[in-house]
């Protein structure tokens, strides 16, 4: 029997933990964490704690620019 979990960071859904006989696999669909689609998990929890990270890296690059030193 197959089993998923919802993936929800923050009250956005991010994706699907689903179970397999090798453990759980996460299914993107928010785009912002595609790189995490097909990666192996331990479990649900551990899914949604490195999404949790993918996002928190994403906005800190948007919303901290860089600023440039001044000649």
């Amino acid at each position: 029997m197959i089993t998923s979990r919802p993936v929800d960071i923050s009250g956005r859904f991010v994706g699907v933990a689903v179970s397999g006989h090798d453990g759980w696999h996460f299914k993107a669909i928010d785009p912002q964490v595609d790189d995490l689609d097909g990666a192996r998990f331990s479990s649900p929890a551990e899914a949604a704690r490195v999404a949790r990270l993918l996002l928190e890296r994403e906005r800190g690059t948007q919303r901290t620019p860089r600023l440039q030193p001044l000649s």
